[in-house]
């Protein structure tokens, strides 16, 4: 027997597999291998009228927007390399030494997709791009077998995972949420201590998930799907795929946070705490390190290690005033002077301030002591009355 499958995605153009086989009436179960895989420039309602064609096709759509999506991954591991080079020599030349949890967390940092001060408009074209790469990844499931699924499914983890943070940035751009509930969330989903775990996980139960989704009503559907297009209904089921997969992946890191963070800091309120230096940082990091924190009085400190494994450094103007300095992140490129001031160390803590370059004089420094969440004796600033006497003498 012979088959052709078609597979939609968001843009258009579709799938394409050519597959071949035998049919046993005995169990009623086709044994088919894949023997071909293309793409081609058709979706939608065209799709579902295609009658096939005798020769070869292609997709320009398919063509361009990877290689456009190759392009900008090569661009962006080339920033980070650039970038991680030159922080790995700065530590070199200052004696200061970096392990490896510190090092991948800040390669994992300028891994991210997004530049520092992109605006939502650019996180949506990424978003798109993300979704592609989604949609192939479902796609090469259906030819992929043993270990090349699971590493499939690593793939789709790990790009779910990057859709996920980016709709959560989304969302922190618009300054939909305050700014405790806001790092209540990125502390409790998007942390470098259960991220992974969340990946691997998922990766290891989507076959699951997807064998059980095959095995509800949605499989009897077909009247809705002629109904709407099968167009439509395939990017509801899609939809359902995929709520499902990341509900996975948020419970495993939910789960996980609040393990881990009651075993290493014997509180919860570490999820709640403020900290001056998350509220600098606000979308300049991807995401926390609940290990970087130290609980203490009540209060939440900024480890030297943790300063360390997010470029965080200080520097020291001729009249005293110390400011905190991170590397700006552009797009593709990786200026060698590119250190920005983005706070101000006051008291043990930090103050938040507005953007500007370092000055060509300035001394980059590492931090030789945890930083406070909160700068020493800086609260909320309110009103209360006071009485004062004036006792005046006479005049002689």
């Amino acid at each position: 027997m012979e088959q052709y499958f078609y597979h939609g995605s968001i843009g258009y153009y579709s799938f394409y597999e050519e597959q071949g086989g035998t049919y046993c009436s005995r169990d009623n179960t086709s044994y088919i291998r894949g023997e071909g895989l293309g793409s081609v420039d058709i979706n939608g309602a065209a799709l579902a009228e295609d009658t096939g064609f005798d020769g070869y096709r292609f997709s320009y759509w398919l063509a361009i927007g990877g290689g456009i999506w190759l392009g900008f991954r090569a661009l962006v591991l080339r920033r980070c390399y650039v970038t991680v080079k030159r922080y790995g020599q700065a530590c070199h030349e200052s004696g200061e030494m970096l392990n490896r949890k510190e090092a991948v967390v800040f390669v994992q940092e300028n891994l991210r997709l997004v530049a520092h001060g992109a605006t939502n408009y650019h996180r949506i074209v990424v978003l798109y791009l993300l979704i592609e790469g989604f949609m192939s990844d479902v796609f090469l499931l259906v030819a992929s077998d043993g270990l090349s699924a699971k590493l499939q499914y690593a793939s789709m983890g790990y790009n779910l995972s990057a859709l996920v943070l980016l709709v959560f940035e989304i969302f922190e751009k618009m300054n939909c949420l305050s700014e405790k509930w806001r790092m209540f969330w990125k502390r409790l989903l998007f942390s470098y201590e259960t991220a992974f775990l969340g990946e691997i996980v998922s990766a290891a139960v989507q076959q699951e998930l997807l064998t059980m989704l095959n095995r509800t009503n949605l499989k009897e559907s077909r009247p809705t799907a002629l109904a709407v297009s099968y167009y439509l209904w395939s990017l509801v089921g899609h939809g359902i795929f995929v709520v499902n997969v990341i509900g996975f992946l948020i419970g495993v890191r939910i789960l996980s946070a609040v393990v881990y963070v009651s075993w290493k800091h014997g509180s919860l309120w570490v999820f709640f705490a403020p900290c001056s230096i998350d509220t600098t940082l606000k979308l300049r990091n991807k995401m926390t390190l609940l290990g970087g924190y130290r609980w203490k009085n009540h209060k939440l400190l900024y480890t030297k290690s943790a300063l360390k494994s997010f470029g965080l450094q200080k520097t020291t103007e001729p009249n005293g005033a110390e400011f905190l300095v991170l590397r700006k992140l552009h797009w593709f490129t990786a200026p060698a002077n590119n250190f920005m001031v983005i706070g101000t160390i006051v008291r043990g803590g930090v103050v938040e301030c507005a953007e500007r370059p370092c000055s060509t004089e300035s001394i980059i420094q590492f931090f030789n002591q945890d930083i406070w969440g909160a700068p020493s004796g800086i609260g909320s600033f309110h009103a209360v009355p006071i009485q004062v006497q004036l006792k005046v003498s006479p005049l002689h």
